[in-house]
């Protein structure tokens, strides 16, 4: 079975978002965060913002390109106050003022519109996005808050940073492959899929049931992958046969209730398509004789751009991590490159010794 590691290594890096994109996201947002804690038209309560989403889970692929922002409010969701519906026009009237109050510097071209839950602004000259969601918090942002919902004008619950706890309790549970298993199948959904995407949301509840119901993430992560399409294509082919119109019901990792209830059949379809491809892909992969042929089908899973033909400079790079005094080890006594991202290890010590001395 060819694994190939090295080539998986690779290709999370090449997935990686741009240093340029990754700048953007992290210097946007504090501004428009600082603007909305400062605005008066716009009362918000402490703590007044916090980011959620791709980018905060560290689950970020490709260009990144947006990030999500939570704007704390008082108000009772169960009564529905402030109404749901107004206040999204609220917060997109105090927006409206975003780019006269920094100045233009850099936002020439924003355009700014109101979301079923959020305010949608689009900075044209960064190609950026922000969704910023007002949120009642009664806990704060660590506990279940509430979002509001414009379609239905109700506020309805929620718990984003309990979903980034999890998914971090998860990794470092399961040898951290879990947050790598999670990108592997968004890139794999970017790559495969330009239209009829599944919520990325949606991807990473069928990650966390998968980690903890069918997979064995002791072994390398290219076993673990093919064993996840196998499973999320098994887990809802009898769908597949039924005439009513039948998608999936996939459970909110934190909450449990039903969050792919507006999955389109045919886009339902269409992901199932890919999937079944793509586990047959991976699962030629692993059962190739040669190793050429193995990266062949991995290529086809996940991009010949993405996935290498070569990794000498690479397998270089780790060879040269894992010498005496460059090297770390962990608790349990495994020896680690030293760009590792293992936290509790222990530099190993550099050496002289040059071979064994000749008498």
């Amino acid at each position: 079975m060819h694994t190939l590691g090295t080539h998986f290594e690779l290709l999370l890096r090449n997935i990686r978002p741009p240093e340029d994109r990754l700048e953007a996201a992290k210097t946007l947002p504090p501004k428009v965060r600082n603007f909305l804690k400062d605005s008066e038209d716009f009362p918000t309560v402490e703590p007044h913002s916090r980011l959620v989403g791709s980018y905060a889970q560290d689950l970020a692929v490709g260009d990144v390109k947006d990030v999500d922002l939570l704007v704390r409010v008082a108000g009772n969701p169960e009564a529905n106050e402030p109404e749901a519906k107004k206040l999204i026009a609220s917060l997109k009237d105090a927006v409206d003022s975003l780019p006269e109050a920094l100045g233009f510097d850099g936002w020439a071209g924003v355009d700014i519109e109101g979301a079923r839950r959020s305010v949608h602004v689009y900075i044209k000259g960064r190609d950026f996005h922000l969704d910023i969601v007002p949120a009642i918090a009664p806990d704060g942002f660590e506990s279940e808050l509430y979002v509001p919902d414009k379609g239905f004008n109700k506020w309805i619950v929620s718990h984003p940073i309990g979903y980034i706890k999890l998914l971090t309790e998860l990794n470092e549970k399961n040898g951290r492959k879990v947050r790598p298993l999670a990108k592997l199948l968004k890139h794999f959904r970017n790559h495969h899929m330009k239209q009829r995407r599944p919520k990325s949301y949606w991807l990473g509840a069928l990650v966390v049931h998968h980690v903890g119901q069918t997979l064995d993430t002791t072994q390398p992560l290219a076993v673990i992958f093919c064993e996840l399409l196998d499973g999320i294509y098994k887990q809802y082919a009898s769908l597949l046969g039924r005439t009513d119109g039948a998608t999936p019901n996939i459970p909110d990792p934190m909450l449990g209730h039903n969050i792919s209830w507006n999955w389109s059949r045919t886009h339902f379809e269409t992901f199932m398509a890919r999937v079944d491809e793509g586990r047959k892909w991976a699962t030629k992969a692993l059962e190739a004789e040669e190793p050429a042929d193995a990266v062949t089908y991995w290529q086809r899973v996940f991009g010949e751009e993405f996935f290498p033909s070569e990794v000498t400079d690479e397998a270089s790079r780790v060879a040269a991590g894992i010498t005496p005094g460059q090297s770390k080890v962990t608790q349990s006594g495994l020896v680690v490159p030293s760009i590792s991202s293992v936290r509790t290890a222990t530099p190993t010590r550099p050496t002289t010794f040059h071979g064994e001395e000749l008498v």
